[in-house]
């Protein structure tokens, strides 16, 4: 313990409101400027450590006027216990500590700091006896500038609230196992803001009323609510024992509550139910790209490669099926060789499969990355478009001139001529629940369905009566549902069905009422070809396996077929849609409801997980630019 003058800094001082104070210690949702929370945790620590010291730093601002009189004191008062807070000289009585008088404030005086282990800073002596405090002590710098106009002393206060007393632990612990996850729940404490669930197996020492720091071998998982799934380690055919304890808003931690045992049976998670009934599907991704690429060194082979020998292969049905795979793919490879136009099929189909396997050995900065570049790319697009029309600059100036006659912000209707028309972005939502899974869907996810979000970009490259388009769609959709027991029953366990689907469109929109007669709505049709990847995630949050050891993995082909209809949001606001296409290049908006119709199934090959839906709708909203 002591006190330091640190690294000079050129800074002077005229109140108390100069100087900013910090800790040594991590700063935490309980503590604040000039105050620190020391809880159980924190005084326990203190004492493990070499040093036990805490150290508190007061720094003069840099804009801070300081005469050559100015003089400082520092002084210290543990135990609910004070100092006087106007005088610099020190004090006969024990509850206040002196570590430094008068001595003389300059620019390099700053930062001071001041150093105390916690022995003085509080009552307790070792770490056992930082339980159940309920004191406050204060470190404080006194200020003297006689030279310095107004109040010539002040007082800089750093305050230590020691409350130590640890909440009462929960009670009404219940649990049910699964075989991957255990629910557990309890009742409220009413002193609690957060609880942590202890866990491990028979072999845990853990007993009721027993400190939580204590605890060696022990898994935790922390909950805002009186109830939490421990999923982390848990298999099934194993006892657990499990105890929760509660955190105060001081981050005090209770005492162990009730230890309850639980023990864990197996389930079957979907991908296991559907390989029971469907043992030709394998998961795994088709790929024959050599004969569609020309050559085992052109890039997109590489990557295929790459995925090939650091994921299938890295287990057993993994390298069975590139063994089968080889032994059956020669003459389809062959054939695509040696017909250009089939290579160049067969390399639009293998786009998403390529994109999927660079996106699994880059997750997740290639998502990340993907999803910005698409939003950056709109971006930019529009705002190339809006710089490159001379139009556009004669409308803004126009929209200008008319702001500063005190006109409406909008162009005369004679003067403005709408930029061209050749990309459309669209963003939908709707249900998705595919048909053809037979009674392994229905057992695990009953008769509700998922939920797809998906994104897309439309490139127009004919307009007459209406518009031709090529679409690229990215989405995504899941589906939820619980495990089931060896007897049926519904189990603790969650199961999971992910499905990204990669489509390519072909789409033709009618809105040549609305470019010809000022009529709100467009209808349209799409049809293309489709990419679904997929994947099945057990209860403990993995991808799932079945018994012989298969991943719950995959992608499958198929197409799509849609039929929209969609309302022109421009003939609600025309002056508006002046404004977007000026400002933004924004020809036209959409709100739009479509029907989807959707077989992905590998062309009805078999041997693939069946996605099809073959009644579903998106709502949405379009921009066309």
């Amino acid at each position: 313990m002591g006190l330091g003058l640190l690294a000079p800094l050129n800074a002077a001082a005229s109140t108390a409101n100069d100087w900013t104070t910090t800790s040594s210690l991590t700063a935490s949702s309980f503590d604040s400027d000039g105050k620190l929370a020391m809880n159980i945790a924190r005084c326990r620590s203190l004492f493990d450590i070499s040093t036990g010291e805490v150290s508190f730093i007061f720094t003069l601002k840099s804009d801070a006027d300081l005469s050559e009189d100015a003089v400082f004191s520092v002084k210290f008062a543990k135990g609910n216990e004070s100092c006087d807070e106007k005088s610099l000289e020190q004090e006969s009585s024990d509850s206040c500590i002196s570590i430094a008088n008068n001595r003389a404030l300059t620019a390099s005086s700053s930062p001071i700091e001041v150093r105390r282990d916690v022995a003085t800073l509080s009552s307790a002596t070792t770490a056992d006896t930082c339980e159940n405090l309920n004191e406050t002590s204060y470190v404080y710098l006194i200020v003297s500038d006689p030279s310095s106009t107004g109040s010539n002393t002040y007082t800089v206060k750093y305050t230590l609230d020691f409350r130590t007393a640890r909440p009462e632990a929960p009670t009404g612990l219940s649990v049910t196992a699964g075989g991957e996850s255990i629910k557990a729940s309890w009742d409220a404490s009413k002193e609690a803001v957060s609880y942590k669930v202890y866990y491990g197996t028979e072999g845990t020492v853990m007993s009721t009323g027993m400190a939580p720091e204590t605890l060696s071998n022990a898994l935790s998982v922390t909950s805002t609510t009186n109830s939490s799934t421990v999923k982390d380690g848990v298999v099934a055919d194993k006892t657990y024992m499990l105890s929760v304890t509660a955190l105060d808003s001081n981050g005090n931690e209770s005492l162990l509550g009730e230890v309850v045992t639980a023990d864990t049976v197996a389930s079957k998670d979907f991908w296991q139910s559907y390989r029971e009934e469907n043992a030709d599907v394998d998961g795994g991704f088709c790929f024959i790209a050599t004969a569609a690429y020309g050559s085992t060194q052109e890039p997109h082979v590489r990557i295929l490669r790459q995925f090939r020998d650091n994921v299938l292969m890295q287990s057993k049905p993994g390298k069975k099926f590139v063994e089968t795979y080889y032994r059956l793919s020669p003459p389809a490879a062959y054939f695509i060789g040696q017909h250009p136009f089939l290579r160049a099929v067969t390399r639009t189909a293998l786009w998403p499969l390529y994109g999927f396997a660079y996106l699994l050995m880059n997750m997740p900065v290639v998502l990340y990355s993907l999803l910005s570049l698409f939003a950056a790319g709109i971006g930019f697009l529009i705002y190339r478009r809006t710089r490159r029309r001379p139009q556009a600059a004669k409308a803004a100036a126009l929209l200008l001139g008319t702001a500063l006659a005190g006109g409406a912000l909008c162009a005369p209707a004679d003067a403005f001529a709408e930029s061209p028309v050749n990309m459309m972005a669209e963003f939908k939502a709707g249900p998705y629940t595919p048909d053809n899974l037979g009674n392994a869907f229905t057992s695990h996810f009953g008769d509700g369905g998922g939920f797809t979000v998906e994104g897309e970009y439309d490139w127009q490259f004919w307009r007459g009566v209406g518009s031709l388009g090529l679409g690229f769609h990215l989405a995504y959709g899941n589906i939820k549902g619980n495990a089931t027991e060896e007897s049926g029953e519904s189990s603790v366990d969650t199961t999971e069905l992910h499905w990204l689907p990669l489509r390519l469109s072909l789409v033709y929109r009618f809105d040549y009422l609305w470019t010809r007669f000022d009529f709100p709505f467009t209808i349209y049709v799409k049809a293309g070809l489709d990419y679904a990847v997929w994947w099945v995630k057990d209860g403990s949050g993995e991808v799932a396996k079945s018994e012989d050891g298969t991943s719950g993995y995959g992608g499958t082909f198929g197409f799509h077929v849609v039929a929209g209809i969609a309302f022109v949001l421009d003939w609600l606001a025309p002056d508006m849609e002046k404004a977007f296409d000026v400002e933004w290049g924004i020809n036209n908006s959409y709100i739009f409801a479509e029907y989807m119709y959707a077989q992905i199934d590998n062309f009805g090959a078999g041997g693939a997980l069946d996605l099809t839906d073959k009644a579903t709708f998106h709502i949405g909203i379009g921009l066309e630019f």
